[in-house]
């Protein structure tokens, strides 16, 4: 029989704006209040589940041009190529390459696309190489019930990268 793992919680206090909202975080997932729009993540700690509060102050939140959509862009162009990135994200095949070279901007829509994309790209290299992640992507996956490129077209990136941690945890296990 397998023993489900403990649930790590702690009271994170979130700053910015001058305000100050508590929040509940379990097994490093910010679990946020209705109508809360940002989301950072904590890296879960290891070992015991502490009860001291963290505070994050999200008022240093700076620029950070390697977040921008031209270096998401051209990070995924890079790994994937420029057809795929435009098909998955269901976008004209020149719209990655005018994002990249700053003719263009993504819409608020596309934005958050490249977002999801660019983790599930980071989730794939983490415990794939590439050869393994286009098997992966392309083959079954009995965690998904399906490929997890259709799972990716239809439900977005979070299911496929919680099969890709569920398969990390098998292979490490």
């Amino acid at each position: 029989m397998e023993r489900q793992p403990r649930a790590e919680e702690h009271t994170v206090i979130l700053k910015g704006d001058g305000r100050e909202t508590p929040v509940k975080m379990r097994n490093g997932v910010i679990l946020l209040p209705k109508g809360f729009k940002v989301s950072p993540r904590l890296a879960p700690r290891r070992g015991k589940a502490s009860a001291k509060t963290v505070t994050v102050n999200l008022a240093g939140l700076k620029d950070a041009p390697d977040y921008g959509p031209r270096a998401i862009t051209q990070r995924l162009v890079n790994a994937l190529g420029n057809n795929a990135v435009a098909a998955l994200l269901g976008v004209n095949k020149d719209r990655p390459g005018r994002w990249v070279s700053g003719q263009d901007a993504p819409n608020e829509e596309n934005r958050a696309q490249l977002a999801d994309l660019d983790a599930l790209v980071g989730h794939l290299y983490s415990a794939f190489t590439p050869a393994q992640a286009r098997l992966w992507l392309e083959g079954q996956e009995p965690y998904l019930g399906a490929r997890p490129i259709d799972v990716y077209l239809i439900d977005g990136a979070a299911p496929v990268i919680e099969a890709i941690r569920a398969f990390k945890q098998s292979v490490f296990e």
